[in-house]
Protein backbone atom coordinates (compact mmCIF):
# COMPACT_ATOMS: atom_id res chain seq x y z
CA UNK A 1 0.00 0.00 0.00
CA UNK A 2 1.39 3.65 -0.74
CA UNK A 3 -0.54 6.52 0.05
CA UNK A 4 0.25 10.04 -0.74
CA UNK A 5 0.26 12.15 2.44
CA UNK A 6 1.79 15.93 1.30
CA UNK A 7 3.46 17.15 -1.58
CA UNK A 8 4.74 20.50 -1.71
CA UNK A 9 8.17 22.74 -1.28
CA UNK A 10 10.07 22.53 1.52
CA UNK A 11 13.12 24.65 0.67
CA UNK A 12 12.71 28.01 -1.40
CA UNK A 13 15.90 29.67 -1.18
CA UNK A 14 16.22 33.35 -2.66
CA UNK A 15 18.83 35.95 -3.01
CA UNK A 16 17.84 39.64 -3.45
CA UNK A 17 19.98 41.90 -5.65
CA UNK A 18 19.85 45.10 -3.22
CA UNK A 19 20.09 46.76 0.22
CA UNK A 20 19.37 48.17 3.44
CA UNK A 21 19.55 52.11 4.07
CA UNK A 22 22.63 52.59 6.56
CA UNK A 23 20.47 53.48 9.08
CA UNK A 24 18.68 50.27 9.28
CA UNK A 25 22.25 48.62 9.25
CA UNK A 26 23.33 50.76 12.38
CA UNK A 27 20.49 49.26 13.83
CA UNK A 28 21.59 45.72 12.91
CA UNK A 29 24.78 46.60 14.42
CA UNK A 30 23.59 47.48 17.83
CA UNK A 31 21.52 44.10 17.91
CA UNK A 32 24.64 42.10 17.11
CA UNK A 33 27.18 44.05 19.55
CA UNK A 34 24.05 43.24 22.15
CA UNK A 35 23.60 39.56 20.93
CA UNK A 36 27.68 39.41 21.16
CA UNK A 37 27.74 40.90 24.78
CA UNK A 38 24.55 38.53 26.06
CA UNK A 39 26.35 35.66 24.04
CA UNK A 40 22.84 34.27 22.56
CA UNK A 41 20.46 35.50 20.43
CA UNK A 42 17.97 38.69 21.19
CA UNK A 43 14.80 40.21 20.00
CA UNK A 44 15.40 43.63 17.94
CA UNK A 45 13.03 45.61 16.42
CA UNK A 46 14.24 47.45 13.11
CA UNK A 47 13.52 49.01 10.23
CA UNK A 48 10.47 51.95 9.10
CA UNK A 49 7.81 49.84 9.52
CA UNK A 50 9.46 47.91 12.50
CA UNK A 51 10.41 44.34 11.77
CA UNK A 52 10.49 42.23 14.83
CA UNK A 53 13.00 39.58 14.79
CA UNK A 54 15.71 37.61 16.68
CA UNK A 55 18.93 38.42 15.65
CA UNK A 56 22.22 35.99 16.14
CA UNK A 57 25.22 36.84 17.87
CA UNK A 58 27.41 35.55 14.82
CA UNK A 59 26.85 36.40 11.02
CA UNK A 60 27.60 33.67 7.65
CA UNK A 61 30.09 32.65 6.16
CA UNK A 62 30.09 34.64 2.24
CA UNK A 63 30.47 38.18 4.04
CA UNK A 64 26.96 38.44 5.64
CA UNK A 65 27.32 40.18 8.88
CA UNK A 66 23.95 39.95 10.33
CA UNK A 67 21.97 36.78 11.01
CA UNK A 68 18.37 36.89 11.80
CA UNK A 69 15.14 35.24 12.12
CA UNK A 70 11.51 36.42 11.42
CA UNK A 71 9.89 33.53 13.40
CA UNK A 72 7.84 29.94 12.31
CA UNK A 73 5.97 31.59 9.55
CA UNK A 74 8.74 33.98 8.17
CA UNK A 75 12.22 33.59 7.52
CA UNK A 76 16.11 33.08 8.27
CA UNK A 77 17.42 36.55 6.42
CA UNK A 78 21.10 36.62 6.09
CA UNK A 79 22.04 40.38 5.27
CA UNK A 80 24.92 41.56 4.61
CA UNK A 81 26.57 45.61 5.85
CA UNK A 82 26.53 47.09 2.31
CA UNK A 83 24.74 49.79 1.13
CA UNK A 84 24.95 49.26 -2.61
CA UNK A 85 21.95 48.54 -4.14
CA UNK A 86 23.38 46.87 -7.34
CA UNK A 87 24.87 43.95 -5.18
CA UNK A 88 23.48 40.60 -3.95
CA UNK A 89 23.39 41.77 -0.07
CA UNK A 90 20.38 39.53 1.18
CA UNK A 91 19.10 36.12 0.99
CA UNK A 92 16.29 34.50 2.76
CA UNK A 93 15.42 30.82 3.92
CA UNK A 94 12.14 30.81 4.42
CA UNK A 95 10.79 28.28 7.18
CA UNK A 96 9.47 24.81 6.41
CA UNK A 97 6.56 25.74 8.19
CA UNK A 98 5.79 28.81 6.45
CA UNK A 99 6.02 27.00 2.86
CA UNK A 100 3.52 24.57 4.94
CA UNK A 101 1.51 27.25 6.04
CA UNK A 102 1.19 29.49 2.59
CA UNK A 103 2.82 27.94 -0.37
CA UNK A 104 5.43 28.63 -2.02
CA UNK A 105 3.70 31.78 -3.75
CA UNK A 106 2.46 33.41 -1.33
CA UNK A 107 5.77 32.65 0.92
CA UNK A 108 7.34 34.93 -1.55
CA UNK A 109 5.02 37.20 -1.53
CA UNK A 110 5.41 37.70 2.11
CA UNK A 111 9.30 37.56 2.03
CA UNK A 112 8.90 40.66 -0.61
CA UNK A 113 6.44 41.95 1.79
CA UNK A 114 8.93 41.73 4.94
CA UNK A 115 11.68 43.27 2.64
CA UNK A 116 9.59 46.49 2.40
CA UNK A 117 9.01 46.54 5.77
CA UNK A 118 12.62 46.70 6.97
CA UNK A 119 13.40 49.88 4.62
CA UNK A 120 15.14 47.28 1.70
CA UNK A 121 15.86 48.47 -1.94
CA UNK A 122 15.36 45.62 -4.45
CA UNK A 123 16.30 45.60 -7.68
CA UNK A 124 16.05 41.87 -8.34
CA UNK A 125 16.05 38.16 -7.21
CA UNK A 126 17.23 34.98 -7.70
CA UNK A 127 16.06 31.60 -6.63
CA UNK A 128 19.42 29.13 -5.35
CA UNK A 129 17.51 26.20 -4.09
CA UNK A 130 14.25 24.91 -4.27
CA UNK A 131 13.24 21.18 -2.57
CA UNK A 132 10.26 19.20 -3.48
CA UNK A 133 9.24 16.75 -1.26
CA UNK A 134 6.32 13.89 -1.46
CA UNK A 135 5.01 11.82 1.97
CA UNK A 136 3.95 8.50 1.26
CA UNK A 137 2.41 6.56 3.75
CA UNK A 138 3.67 2.74 3.12
CA UNK A 139 3.13 -0.92 4.31
CA UNK A 140 5.88 -2.98 5.11
CA UNK A 141 8.45 -1.11 2.88
CA UNK A 142 11.96 -1.47 2.76
CA UNK A 143 14.85 0.54 1.22
CA UNK A 144 17.51 -1.20 -1.10
CA UNK A 145 19.86 0.53 -2.61
CA UNK A 146 20.07 -2.00 -5.03
CA UNK A 147 16.84 -0.83 -6.87
CA UNK A 148 18.00 2.88 -7.49
CA UNK A 149 18.65 2.87 -10.97
CA UNK A 150 20.53 5.89 -11.96
CA UNK A 151 23.68 5.81 -14.75
CA UNK A 152 25.57 2.86 -15.46
CA UNK A 153 28.94 3.93 -14.02
CA UNK A 154 27.29 4.67 -10.38
CA UNK A 155 28.47 2.60 -7.51
CA UNK A 156 27.20 1.60 -4.67
CA UNK A 157 28.68 1.21 -1.25
CA UNK A 158 27.02 1.43 1.96
CA UNK A 159 28.34 3.34 4.89
CA UNK A 160 27.71 4.43 8.42
CA UNK A 161 27.62 7.85 9.66
CA UNK A 162 30.68 8.71 7.32
CA UNK A 163 29.97 9.72 3.81
CA UNK A 164 32.27 8.42 1.04
CA UNK A 165 34.91 10.71 -0.16
CA UNK A 166 33.51 9.57 -4.15
CA UNK A 167 33.94 12.19 -6.65
CA UNK A 168 30.58 11.07 -8.82
CA UNK A 169 27.92 12.62 -7.96
CA UNK A 170 25.40 10.22 -9.07
CA UNK A 171 26.65 7.90 -6.94
CA UNK A 172 24.13 6.69 -4.85
CA UNK A 173 25.10 7.30 -0.65
CA UNK A 174 23.05 5.75 2.00
CA UNK A 175 22.44 5.59 5.94
CA UNK A 176 21.93 2.51 7.92
CA UNK A 177 20.98 1.52 11.01
CA UNK A 178 21.85 -1.70 12.30
CA UNK A 179 21.17 -3.38 8.73
CA UNK A 180 18.31 -1.30 8.22
CA UNK A 181 18.62 1.25 5.22
CA UNK A 182 16.78 4.78 6.21
CA UNK A 183 18.11 6.98 3.32
CA UNK A 184 19.67 6.85 -0.45
CA UNK A 185 21.02 9.84 -1.64
CA UNK A 186 22.07 10.40 -5.54
CA UNK A 187 23.49 13.76 -6.52
CA UNK A 188 24.59 16.64 -4.29
CA UNK A 189 24.25 20.26 -4.26
CA UNK A 190 24.32 22.63 -5.51
CA UNK A 191 23.28 20.12 -8.27
CA UNK A 192 21.00 18.21 -7.98
CA UNK A 193 19.69 15.58 -5.64
CA UNK A 194 17.11 13.31 -5.26
CA UNK A 195 16.82 11.27 -1.91
CA UNK A 196 14.59 9.10 -0.37
CA UNK A 197 14.33 8.37 3.63
CA UNK A 198 12.37 7.36 6.92
CA UNK A 199 10.33 10.69 7.04
CA UNK A 200 8.38 9.80 10.48
CA UNK A 201 11.47 8.93 12.05
CA UNK A 202 13.36 11.96 10.80
CA UNK A 203 10.05 13.58 12.16
CA UNK A 204 10.33 12.18 15.17
CA UNK A 205 14.14 12.19 16.58
CA UNK A 206 14.01 15.85 14.99
CA UNK A 207 11.34 16.66 16.84
CA UNK A 208 9.35 18.39 13.92
CA UNK A 209 6.06 18.02 15.20
CA UNK A 210 4.41 19.79 12.47
CA UNK A 211 4.70 17.39 10.31
CA UNK A 212 2.07 15.40 12.33
CA UNK A 213 -0.89 17.30 11.59
CA UNK A 214 0.06 17.37 7.96
CA UNK A 215 -0.19 13.60 7.55
CA UNK A 216 -3.41 13.59 10.01
CA UNK A 217 -1.63 11.28 12.24
CA UNK A 218 -0.17 11.49 16.08
CA UNK A 219 3.02 11.71 16.89
CA UNK A 220 2.38 8.67 19.40
CA UNK A 221 1.06 5.54 16.87
CA UNK A 222 2.15 2.68 16.08
CA UNK A 223 2.88 0.76 13.30
CA UNK A 224 2.81 3.97 11.04
CA UNK A 225 5.45 4.38 8.17
CA UNK A 226 6.00 7.84 6.27
CA UNK A 227 8.94 7.50 3.77
CA UNK A 228 9.85 10.63 1.84
CA UNK A 229 10.87 11.28 -2.07
CA UNK A 230 12.59 14.54 -1.90
CA UNK A 231 14.48 16.32 -5.04
CA UNK A 232 16.79 19.02 -4.42
CA UNK A 233 17.87 21.69 -6.95
CA UNK A 234 20.61 23.76 -6.09
CA UNK A 235 22.05 27.23 -7.82
CA UNK A 236 24.07 25.33 -10.52
CA UNK A 237 20.61 22.71 -11.88
CA UNK A 238 18.47 25.74 -11.84
CA UNK A 239 20.50 28.37 -13.16
CA UNK A 240 22.92 26.12 -15.45
CA UNK A 241 20.83 23.32 -16.62
CA UNK A 242 17.17 25.26 -16.98
CA UNK A 243 17.67 29.02 -17.25
CA UNK A 244 15.43 29.35 -14.10
CA UNK A 245 16.49 32.42 -11.91
CA UNK A 246 13.55 34.53 -11.74
CA UNK A 247 10.28 33.48 -10.07
CA UNK A 248 8.61 33.75 -13.52
CA UNK A 249 11.27 31.31 -14.44
CA UNK A 250 10.46 29.23 -11.76
CA UNK A 251 6.76 28.89 -12.43
CA UNK A 252 7.65 28.27 -15.86
CA UNK A 253 9.90 25.21 -15.77
CA UNK A 254 10.32 23.97 -12.09
CA UNK A 255 7.60 21.31 -13.13
CA UNK A 256 9.82 20.12 -15.88
CA UNK A 257 13.46 19.91 -13.31
CA UNK A 258 11.17 17.78 -10.99
CA UNK A 259 9.88 15.15 -13.53
CA UNK A 260 12.99 14.92 -15.30
CA UNK A 261 14.52 14.46 -12.52
CA UNK A 262 12.46 11.22 -11.56
CA UNK A 263 12.88 10.12 -14.77
CA UNK A 264 16.49 10.52 -14.83
CA UNK A 265 16.65 8.02 -11.22
CA UNK A 266 14.19 5.23 -10.60
CA UNK A 267 13.58 3.34 -7.70
CA UNK A 268 12.55 -0.20 -9.11
CA UNK A 269 9.88 -2.53 -7.67
CA UNK A 270 10.41 -5.64 -5.04
CA UNK A 271 11.42 -9.35 -6.41
CA UNK A 272 12.32 -8.44 -10.33
CA UNK A 273 13.61 -11.78 -12.27
CA UNK A 274 14.59 -9.68 -15.08
CA UNK A 275 18.33 -8.80 -15.44
CA UNK A 276 17.60 -5.74 -17.85
CA UNK A 277 17.04 -3.16 -15.31
CA UNK A 278 15.12 -1.14 -18.17
CA UNK A 279 12.32 -3.68 -18.57
CA UNK A 280 11.64 -3.91 -14.77
CA UNK A 281 8.44 -2.14 -13.45
CA UNK A 282 8.83 1.15 -10.90
CA UNK A 283 8.16 0.26 -7.75
CA UNK A 284 4.51 1.86 -7.17
CA UNK A 285 6.07 4.43 -4.40
CA UNK A 286 7.87 5.78 -7.77
CA UNK A 287 5.49 5.74 -9.96
CA UNK A 288 3.26 8.02 -7.38
CA UNK A 289 5.76 10.13 -7.17
CA UNK A 290 6.11 10.41 -10.83
CA UNK A 291 2.68 10.99 -11.02
CA UNK A 292 2.35 13.73 -7.99
CA UNK A 293 5.33 15.61 -9.97
CA UNK A 294 3.19 15.56 -13.20
CA UNK A 295 0.43 17.59 -11.60
CA UNK A 296 0.10 21.45 -11.71
CA UNK A 297 2.65 22.37 -8.56
CA UNK A 298 1.17 25.54 -7.25
CA UNK A 299 -2.15 23.59 -6.55
CA UNK A 300 -0.64 20.93 -3.74
CA UNK A 301 -1.04 22.58 -0.60
CA UNK A 302 -0.65 20.85 3.19
CA UNK A 303 -3.97 22.59 4.62
CA UNK A 304 -1.80 23.67 7.72
CA UNK A 305 -2.83 26.92 8.99
CA UNK A 306 -0.68 29.93 10.60
CA UNK A 307 -2.22 29.34 13.90
CA UNK A 308 -2.01 25.27 13.82
CA UNK A 309 1.61 26.04 13.07
CA UNK A 310 1.73 28.01 16.03
CA UNK A 311 -0.20 26.23 18.02
CA UNK A 312 1.88 22.69 16.88
CA UNK A 313 5.40 25.14 17.85
CA UNK A 314 3.35 26.12 21.66
CA UNK A 315 3.26 22.43 22.56
CA UNK A 316 6.89 21.29 21.44
CA UNK A 317 7.85 24.17 23.58
CA UNK A 318 5.34 23.40 26.79
CA UNK A 319 7.14 19.71 26.22
CA UNK A 320 10.79 20.69 26.16
CA UNK A 321 10.42 22.93 29.46
CA UNK A 322 8.53 20.21 31.34
CA UNK A 323 10.68 18.08 29.99
CA UNK A 324 13.71 20.56 31.50
CA UNK A 325 11.66 20.88 34.42
CA UNK A 326 10.87 17.70 35.94
CA UNK A 327 14.69 16.58 35.15
CA UNK A 328 15.87 19.59 37.41
CA UNK A 329 13.15 18.92 40.17
CA UNK A 330 14.71 15.61 40.82
CA UNK A 331 18.22 16.90 40.56
CA UNK A 332 17.31 19.05 42.89
CA UNK A 333 15.54 16.60 45.10
CA UNK A 334 18.34 14.38 45.11
CA UNK A 335 20.94 16.86 45.48
CA UNK A 336 19.35 17.68 48.69
CA UNK A 337 19.15 14.54 50.31
CA UNK A 338 15.58 13.38 49.75
CA UNK A 339 14.84 9.59 49.48
CA UNK A 340 12.82 7.98 46.53
CA UNK A 341 9.93 7.75 47.99
CA UNK A 342 10.07 11.05 49.48
CA UNK A 343 10.79 12.50 45.93
CA UNK A 344 7.88 10.43 44.75
CA UNK A 345 5.11 12.43 47.47
CA UNK A 346 6.88 15.42 48.20
CA UNK A 347 8.18 16.65 44.96
CA UNK A 348 5.48 19.14 43.83
CA UNK A 349 5.59 20.99 47.35
CA UNK A 350 9.06 20.60 47.59
CA UNK A 351 9.71 22.42 43.99
CA UNK A 352 7.06 24.64 45.03
CA UNK A 353 8.67 25.76 48.26
CA UNK A 354 11.89 25.78 46.94
CA UNK A 355 11.10 28.31 43.82
CA UNK A 356 9.39 30.48 46.43
CA UNK A 357 12.49 30.80 48.58
CA UNK A 358 14.95 31.54 45.44
CA UNK A 359 12.47 34.39 43.89
CA UNK A 360 12.15 36.07 46.78
CA UNK A 361 15.60 36.59 47.16
CA UNK A 362 16.15 37.44 43.60
CA UNK A 363 13.06 39.03 42.52
CA UNK A 364 14.41 41.62 39.93
CA UNK A 365 16.58 38.31 38.34
CA UNK A 366 13.12 36.82 37.99
CA UNK A 367 11.66 39.75 36.10
CA UNK A 368 14.07 39.65 33.84
CA UNK A 369 14.48 36.09 33.25
CA UNK A 370 10.51 36.38 32.38
CA UNK A 371 11.60 39.03 29.78
CA UNK A 372 14.08 36.97 28.19
CA UNK A 373 11.36 34.23 28.04
CA UNK A 374 8.88 36.40 26.75
CA UNK A 375 11.47 37.41 23.66
CA UNK A 376 12.85 34.08 22.97
CA UNK A 377 9.24 32.78 22.36
CA UNK A 378 7.57 36.29 20.89
CA UNK A 379 6.64 34.50 17.46
CA UNK A 380 4.25 31.75 19.43
CA UNK A 381 2.34 34.56 21.15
Amino acid sequence: MVKLLYAGFDTFDIAFQGALPASVLEQLQAGRDEAETRQEKILIHFGPDVVEAHIMDHGKKGGFRFLIDTGPLGAVWMIKKNTDANQWNLFASPHATTLLAYGYQETFRRLLNELETMGARIVGHSINRADFAMDFETTGFELHPDQVVAHSHCKVSPYLGKRSTEEDEDQPQYVMRGRRVESVTIGKQPGRQTIIYDKWREAIERNKLHWFPVWGKQRNEKNVEVWRVEVRAGKRELKEKYRLSTMQDFERGIGDVIVNALNAIRYLGDCQLDSNVTRQALHPIWQVAQETAARNLSELRSGLTPNQVKEVERIKAQDTYLALCVGNAIGLAVSNGMSNQEIEIRLPEFLAEAITCHFRAKEPTLFAAIKRCRERLVFLS
